[in-house]
């Protein structure tokens, strides 16, 4: 039998957790026979692992610190663009910028997954943040024919270092080369809505994707298939 101290109840199932708060459980000595001799049982009240609670606290406390701070530089900023300017422009861009960097802050450090998922996510927050910024400005269109496809050739020079990096098990970046030509297919058809004053980086971005993963699969040969088929169930 196992005792949670801090919701004070006894626990019959075996278990490490507690089912009502989670917390570390130890062993109950009123349960047992205490330092039995005959048998050379000897209960001990240690901690059966490391209680994590105080730690998550702290986390989720610096968490919440850095959003706090964060409005309040905000507020700040938007008090003082209204009255040197009495308008709200460069504040927005400020704001922008916090917002995506409280965001890889916390997605960084909270979430429990991978690097190869977590550039997908920051690849397409950036092309979100450069839009909301463009718009913020008057939009200037700079986002849509530069930030966005320099977005994905960055995304596309990571994968090719990585893959250097960690040639052992390469193919693992297969999947973040499939991520990346399926953002520049998405640039090209907002091309011909006419989104674009200057598309031709929109296409070298798209090129360098496709080219970049029709080599991978030349040269990669059965291990690069073998990945895709594992990936997409095949």
């Amino acid at each position: 039998m196992s005792r949670c101290n801090r919701c004070n109840i006894d626990i019959l199932d075996e278990t490490l957790s507690c089912p009502l708060c989670d917390g570390v459980l130890e062993l109950n000595s009123k349960a047992l026979p205490a330092n039995d001799t005959d048998t050379g049982l000897y209960v001990s009240r240690s901690v059966m692992y490391p209680d994590i609670t105080p730690s998550v606290r702290k986390i989720k406390f610096v968490f919440k610190l850095v959003i706090f701070c964060c409005i309040l530089i905000e507020c700040a900023l938007i008090i003082i663009n209204y009255l040197t300017s009495h308008t709200i422009d460069w504040s927005i861009i400020c704001g922008v910028a916090m917002l995506y960097l409280c965001f890889s802050f916390i997605y960084s450090f909270k979430h429990n997954t991978s690097h190869r998922t977590k550039m997908m996510i920051h690849t397409l927050a950036v092309m979100i943040c450069s839009v909301l910024i463009d718009f913020a400005i008057g939009y200037k269109g700079w986002s849509m024919n530069f930030a966005l496809p320099c977005s994905v050739l960055v995304l596309d020079g990571a994968i090719l270092v990585l893959i250097f990096v960690n040639s052992g098990n390469w193919q693992s970046y297969i999947l973040l080369q499939v991520y990346a030509v399926i953002l520049s297919i998405i640039l090209c058809i907002l091309s011909l809505f006419q989104l674009y004053t200057f598309p031709l980086l929109v296409y070298i971005s798209a090129g360098v994707s496709v080219l970049f993963f029709v080599g991978t699969l030349i040269f990669g040969e059965k291990r690069a298939t073998t990945e895709l088929k594992r990936r997409f169930h095949v």
